[in-house]
């Protein structure tokens, strides 16, 4: 059977109706003000028409996708890197289509949060047939799912699922790594220049910013390998569970560049200053188990093969006030509760920090990537592979 894949347009903000509830709603819609009004950083986050045409442009490079099960249990999603011949290694399409799994997140989660405190406030529910469906856009190749089960058009129930979405877990494919940067064999007639590295570090830097900003709360579920750009997947997410032989290593010196995904910038904020250095200088590699938790990195550690299973437990206690049993159906926590707890802490980042760090990190990308050193490891180590 063919699977017709769906994508993802840009659309106006999704509006609703509701009975306001001043004491309640006002705070939410100020929070919700400020998330969207904050200083944008230097690599441009915000810029329709720019970002855009880079979506659009690196929509052409390469195989892979990425899957989005938006109900892989109750108030979670489970987003999937597809492109396990290459260890799950991004390409420019992939790229693209996580940018498209972005705005959907933003179109159908960051309009809702108001409106679910009213409508929780007067003991009513939201009226599913009355949400719009986001439009659907024909150039990408974005996967959705819902329990498993592959979606071709989304309707009106499958959008009222996100309503209670808390959590993301995001991880690789069939086990394989969770993420092996750039795949490279995409990448070298087409990416390997100065102009194209500089563009996808734009986009990339973007999308997983915007991912970071979302009301909803992330981790990732890292079995094998995590390295160079697959390292810098890692940090968007607020938690990391580490399979027991798992391997975290920005390998980006010894590929003679820097991160050009944002990752730097971002490790500062999850480990200290003198691991970040030795982590990132000296490309260090992380390991699974108690190496990862004493340095601040992990809050989960997995047997092999069973990191997503550990990650959905862990983000159970997002989910649940008391979980179900089989004398009870369970309590769920107030969604647009642990959502506001989300932009509470997303405001309360460095922004004056990330935006230095991550401007001087596209610039200093920009300028390595395509040198003649970056060329000619990455000429070796594609030598090293044949």
């Amino acid at each position: 059977m063919m699977i017709r894949p769906l994508s993802l347009a840009r659309t106006a903000p999704i509006r609703f109706n509701a009975t306001p509830i001043a004491s309640l709603t006002s705070s939410f819609s100020l929070l919700h003000h400020h998330t969207t009004t904050q200083k944008r950083h230097a690599c441009q986050i915000h810029h329709p028409t720019k970002l855009g045409q880079l979506r659009a442009k690196l929509r052409g490079f390469g195989e892979g996708h990425i899957e989005l099960d938006f109900n892989h249990s109750t108030g979670l999603a489970l987003l999937t890197l597809h492109n396990p011949e290459k260890h799950n290694a991004l390409t420019g399409k992939m790229m693209a289509e996580l940018a498209d799994c972005v705005d959907l997140l933003e179109e159908l989660i960051v309009p809702s949060s108001t409106v679910s405190v009213s409508s929780m406030a007067l003991g009513s529910s939201n009226d599913a047939q009355t949400r719009p469906v986001p439009a659907l856009h024909p150039e990408s190749k974005l996967v959705l799912k819902n329990a498993g089960q592959y979606v071709t058009k989304l309707d009106h129930e499958q959008v009222s699922l996100l309503d209670g979405l808390v959590g993301i877990i995001v991880t690789g494919a069939d086990q394989k790594s969770y993420c092996a940067g750039l795949d490279l064999s995409a990448a070298k007639t087409t990416l390997l220049t100065p102009q194209a590295g500089s563009e996808m570090s734009a986009l990339m830097v973007s999308t997983l910013t915007r991912f970071m900003r979302l009301p909803i709360i992330t981790i990732s579920a890292i079995e094998k390998a995590a390295i160079g750009g697959g390292a810098e997947m890692t940090t968007f997410c607020d938690h990391r569970c580490l399979a027991e032989h798992a391997k975290v290593q920005f390998v980006q010196t010894q590929m003679g560049v820097v991160p050009g995904w944002g990752g730097a910038s971002r490790l500062l904020g999850i480990v200290s200053r003198s691991h970040a250095l030795r982590l990132l200088g000296a490309a260090e590699p992380i390991r699974g188990g108690l190496e990862a938790h004493q340095i601040g990195f992990s809050q989960v550690t997995a047997p092999a093969g069973k990191a997503v299973e550990k990650a959905t437990e862990y983000m159970q206690s997002y989910v649940w006030e008391r979980a179900p049993s089989k004398e009870s159906e369970g309590s769920r926590r107030c969604v647009p509760a642990v959502r506001a707890m989300k932009q509470i802490v997303s405001c309360g980042l460095d922004d004056d920090r990330i935006e230095r760090v991550s401007g001087l990190e596209k610039d200093l990308f920009k300028q390595l990537w395509g040198g003649p050193d970056n060329l000619a490891r990455v000429a070796a180590a594609s030598s090293k592979k044949k």
